[in-house]
């Protein structure tokens, strides 16, 4: 006697609705879970661009900088979230808009759900000497934050007057 094995038009029709359910219940959570990714990613490149900064600074033993840039190759006058490169400055600096000799790395624009936003002289570059210190090209004292977020959480690099990054989880 042979046996026929399958499934009934009636179990298929019940497996897919609790297919169905459990899907709706699971893709607003995932993407909540790839929008919080995307922030930890772009956190930890920034942190890294600000470390490739420094130590490219003391090893070369010349000013080096981190600076929105849109092309990769200049500094602009946008948000670090259309892009960043660092760079190593001939010093003295002269002109109005601060550009780097040579650009070390480029970084290209971070994930539209994710902002940055930075206080004081931040925005236009975080410069740091050859002792690995942060300072702007003139000599005065750089210190800040950096905060990324998307929506209501967000991460806040904190930049000390010695260049020293650290990250702190913070709400936008």
């Amino acid at each position: 006697m042979s046996r026929e094995y399958g499934l009934t038009l009636t179990e298929l029709l019940i497996t897919l609705a609790v297919a169905a359910v459990l899907a709706t219940l699971a893709i607003p959570g995932f993407a909540g879970m790839v929008r919080e990714q995307q922030l930890i990613t772009t956190t930890n490149t920034f942190i890294s661009a600000l470390h490739t900064a420094r130590w490219e600074a003391v090893k070369r033993g010349r000013h080096a900088l981190l600076c929105p840039s849109t092309d990769g190759q200049q500094c602009t006058d946008t948000s670090y979230a259309e892009g960043w490169i660092v760079g190593v400055v001939e010093h003295p600096v002269t002109g109005p808009m601060i550009q780097p000799a040579t650009v070390i790395r480029h970084f290209g624009p971070v994930p539209a759900s994710v902002t940055i936003h930075t206080n004081g002289t931040m925005g236009e570059y975080i410069a740091y000497r050859n002792d690995g210190q942060t300072r702007r090209l003139n000599g005065a004292l750089q210190m800040g934050s950096v905060w990324l977020c998307h929506g209501e959480t967000g991460r806040r690099i904190v930049i000390s007057r010695t260049g020293r990054a650290r990250v702190e989880i913070t709400s936008c």
